[in-house]
């Protein structure tokens, strides 16, 4: 069975422009707002992680997107603000892998499912915030990927139950 050309087209587009994982996705968002901005700055930056800091402005939407890099020009963190609020955040180990998948709220706090990686790229731990505090059930895992232990949390981010694997 033969698929027109023109049926296979969008799928291929579609699927080459849309980053596969959640790094690719933070430097896509990154390119992304450098094609926007409208002036750019960097400045060394003092610290051990850290040695020069890029900023990137787009002033008609009021934002600026900050790319931390080290010694070895690796991108180490990406904070996008919009009218001084964070709207991105991604921070990377070292060796570019990202450190963890963490979605906002309207106030810049942590907010929904998250994952925290190990520098091999295995999960750490998963679990959920609200609001900027930990809630419900948190995973831990080992670098093998086995389940360490299990930690509940209540609305109010208190710990409520912490042990052993569920």
């Amino acid at each position: 069975m033969k698929i027109p050309v023109q049926l296979l087209a969008p799928f291929l587009l579609f699927s080459c422009s849309h980053p596969s994982n959640k790094k690719d996705q933070a430097l896509h968002k990154l390119d992304a707002f450098i094609k926007q901005s409208d002036s750019s700055y960097n400045k060394p930056y003092y610290r051990t992680d850290f040695v020069t800091a890029w900023y990137y402005i787009n002033k008609k939407d009021s934002a600026v997107c900050q790319v931390m890099k080290d010694s070895a020009k690796t991108i180490r963190q990406i904070i996008i603000t919009k009218k001084n609020l964070r709207i991105f955040f991604a921070g990377f180990y070292n060796n570019g892998q990202l450190q963890a998948d963490l979605s906002l709220d309207e106030f810049g706090h942590y907010h929904g499912n998250t994952t925290y990686y190990y520098p091999s790229g295995r999960t750490e731990s998963t679990g959920n915030y609200e609001h900027g505090i930990k809630t419900g059930a948190w995973k831990y895992f080992d670098e093998k990927g086995r389940l360490l232990s299990t930690d509940n949390y209540d609305k109010n981010g208190q710990l409520i139950k912490a042990g052993p694997p569920n």
